[in-house]
């Protein structure tokens, strides 16, 4: 038979081996350390039971970006963006605050791509007769402007400047056509005779 190897020492319950005089002490756990490892054993049946039992297999982060997004959608397309005529948008080209405004949100929202001038850096030039969307009115430069253009790096900007604003741009867009500017980039699109 095995021999019981519990010793008593100092007070102190002594088990298991003794090896070149030293000899192992039982002492249990702290009862926090013990509390800490229930939590994670129940959090990882909680995340496994979460991760295979729910019909998504997408994680929680994406169910928050969904939300998010469903959450911003409706409101955004519920808009219904006002009918203007090219008559009435051909007015802001006579409006000297709304080019002033169109100017400045150019020179902080575009011009790192269409230069200051509208002369082109990495996107086309805006200041010649060629368009590569559209046909260069007030109306298609808006267009442009709200749906952007992806394939090209350009983003949409409809959810990030109000509608006015993104009119007063293509106004002032439209105003610079026919200017020059130092290092313009070569036309690029259709040629457009008005």
């Amino acid at each position: 038979m095995s021999e019981d190897k519990t010793q008593i020492y100092d007070d102190k319950i002594i088990e298991g081996y003794e090896y070149d005089g030293i000899t192992e002490y039982d002492n249990p756990c702290p009862v926090w350390l013990m509390y800490i490892f229930y939590f994670t054993v129940l959090l990882a049946v909680f995340y496994t039971g979460y991760h295979f039992g729910s019909s998504s297999r997408d994680g929680i982060l994406d169910d928050y970006v969904i939300k998010l997004n469903e959450a911003h959608t409706p409101a955004q397309s519920s808009k219904q963006k006002p009918e203007i005529s090219e008559n009435e948008l051909s007015a802001l080209l006579q409006d000297a605050d709304a080019l002033a405004e169109g100017k400045e949100i150019f020179g902080d929202k575009c011009a790192l791509c269409h230069g200051n001038s509208g002369q082109g850096l990495i996107g086309p030039n805006l200041i010649d007769n060629c368009w590569l969307r559209g046909k260069g009115k007030i109306s298609d430069i808006a267009v442009t402007i709200r749906s952007g253009i992806p394939d090209k790096g350009m983003i949409a900007w409809e959810n990030r400047i109000p509608e006015q604003q993104i009119l007063h741009i293509a106004a002032y867009i439209k105003s610079i056509q026919g200017t020059t500017a130092e290092n313009a980039k070569e036309p690029d699109g259709e040629l457009v005779e008005e």
